[in-house]
């Protein structure tokens, strides 16, 4: 027989992690042009936001997917550790 495991706790950071990076691209936007009015020189804030602004497209299908992946991540985790402690209790029943 043998065990099955799991770092929980490492999956549901996964989660936590891709969903900050998914955050990120998401406000990519906003940010670009708080950092773009910080710079001083126009020429280098306006590559800046152009930069930022011109891959959008790309940037959504990545936000897409790293929130997916995050949802994934926390779902596997959650389901992992009911399915852990729902098998205790059915061997803890058993053993009565």
């Amino acid at each position: 027989m043998s065990d099955l495991r799991m770092d929980v706790a490492a999956v549901t950071e996964l989660g936590e992690s891709l969903s900050t990076v998914a955050d990120e691209f998401e406000h990519a936007n906003a940010r670009s042009v708080g950092l773009a009015g910080a710079i001083g020189h126009e020429g280098l804030a306006e590559a800046v936001r152009s930069f930022a602004h011109g891959w959008d497209d790309k940037r959504a299908t990545m936000t897409e997917n790293l929130s997916s992946l995050a949802e994934a991540a926390t779902a596997v985790a959650t389901t992992f550790t009911d399915a852990d402690s729902e098998l205790a209790r059915a061997l803890d029943e058993g053993g009565e």
